[in-house]
């Protein structure tokens, strides 16, 4: 699977993936995350915000399945997953001491139906049960862990379930909020779900150690001796007259820890992963990374260090993944305003032109750990048979007729009726009565956002501005 990207921001913000600045993903996109030496594209999906009835819409199945055949038809191992649907969610933290009726059947309901939709596609098509799972207490205890097997296990029976390609399906389980050292001490593999198919599991963890370096934004109070300041230098590119801003530095001991300042300390967790999982029989995916450009926090040549230690930690943390077997997969936000926080965009996708790379030394320092030179952008060749039994492309599988659908301004036009729908599935318009006949929608009046329109059985996603 290589080495992962991940399009952060985007199809898990509840209701609208537009509402945090991203627009839909594209084929222009998946076709640059492939082209710039991606393996694998992780989608991170929200689901219980696009129900109606308990259940998850068709339109927002549509969707989805758009987004993921993006990925399948640029020849990328493809990761879908439940998110965290909102701080906190429905399923991310609560996990109790006993299971709860409620969660455990939405997990049932949506994995079943997002399982049937996808059950044609191909082994490159990966489920993911769930996101960063934590407790709604502090700490994990055995009863937490009992908990969240069980939900697993509902997760997997109700892929294999649905048959097709889903009995085979790999399939992927969380950490303890998928963090290493908290689930090597509470989760061993004796603690995992079954699955009536051998060696088709794995385990994710997330990556973003020292969390002082990657994501921390400002000063806090954790009891130490002194306060725990954010650090902006890293490994080579460390500044000596600022210890406590380099990686490492330990505000209990008032000293640094040279360790976690290099790529010992990344290599070390991951030495961890490969002895309990992945020589237990249970490969291990990074699912998320990365860390903050530390602007405008800093200028000059402060920034210019910070820059060129950032790009180490990346090229630290892919080197100690793959030397342990692992797939390191990269979180990207998509937001390019310097901000001091969620500035992790590797790849343009907010403003034209969509897939330029935007950190290319980040980019070219990963590359060199599989051995690919520095980027060139030659393109990509589709893969057109992801889908059992179909012999159309990706994209001709989004319209099953040859009737178009088109906007001009704000009419949409058709054949046969034209239908409206929000994004949690609810009908807003319908226009026309006759399945042969052209067919007009004015679309004034309509409050702005994003719709799904249908005619005929294809989709376009309109915004209303």
């Amino acid at each position: 699977m290589g080495l992962g990207f991940n399009i952060g921001n985007s199809m898990e913000v509840p209701n609208d993936p537009t509402g945090w600045g991203n627009p839909y993903p594209t084929q222009d996109l998946m076709d640059s995350i492939k082209a710039v030496g991606f393996n694998t594209v992780r989608i991170p999906c929200a689901w219980d915000s696009h129900t109606s009835g308990g259940k998850v819409t068709e339109t927002w199945l549509d969707s989805v399945k758009t987004v993921v055949d993006y990925a399948m038809r640029a020849g990328l191992y493809t990761i879908l997953n439940i998110h965290h649907e909102g701080e906190g969610g429905w399923f991310q933290s609560n996990i109790g001491t006993s299971v709860d009726n409620t969660i455990d059947n939405k997990m049932k309901t949506y994995w079943t139906q997002i399982a049937n939709k996808f059950k044609d596609y191909n082994e490159r098509l990966i489920f993911a049960g769930a996101n960063e799972p934590g407790p709604n207490v502090n700490t994990w205890t055995s009863q937490h862990v009992s908990t969240l097997m069980h939900y697993y296990q509902t997760f997997i029976d109700a892929v294999r379930a649905t048959g097709g390609n889903n009995e085979t399906r790999t399939l992927v389980i969380q950490g303890l909020n998928t963090d290493i050292d908290k689930s090597v001490a509470n989760a061993p593999v004796t603690t995992f779900p079954t699955d009536k198919v051998e060696g088709r599991l794995m385990f994710e963890v997330h990556y973003y150690d020292p969390y002082q370096y990657t994501l921390m934004t400002g000063e806090q109070d954790w009891g130490a001796k002194e306060p725990i300041q954010p650090q902006y230098y890293y490994g080579d590119y460390t500044k000596a007259s600022e210890p406590k801003r380099n990686a490492g530095y330990n505000a209990w001991a008032g000293s640094v820890d040279s360790k976690i300042g290099s790529i010992i300390h990344p290599q070390e967790q991951f030495a961890k992963m490969k002895t309990n999982y992945v020589d237990k029989g249970y490969p291990v995916i990074v699912g998320e990374f990365g860390a903050n450009v530390r602007s405008p926090e800093l200028s000059g040549s402060d920034l210019n260090l910070h820059k060129q230690g950032r790009v180490q930690w990346h090229k630290d943390v892919v080197s100690a993944a793959k030397q342990y077997g692992l797939t390191p997969i990269l979180w990207d936000m998509g937001n390019e305003s310097d901000t001091g926080y969620d500035n992790m965009a590797y790849i343009r996708r907010q403003s034209a032109p969509v897939g330029k790379v935007l950190e290319t030394d980040v980019i070219n320092a990963m590359r060199s750990v599989y051995g690919l030179g520095d980027y060139v952008n030659t393109g990509v060749t589709h893969v057109e048979d992801f889908i059992s039994g179909e012999s159309s492309t990706a994209l001709k599988s989004f319209a099953k007729t040859s009737v178009k659908f088109t906007r001009n301004g704000n009419t949409l036009y058709g054949i046969g009726n034209i239908s409206l729908y929000d994004l949690k599935g609810n009908l807003v318009r319908t226009a026309g009565n006759n399945a042969s006949e052209a067919t007009t929608m004015q679309l004034q009046g309509i409050h702005q956002g994003v719709y799904i329109a249908k005619c005929q059985g294809q989709t376009m996603r309109i915004q209303v501005k």
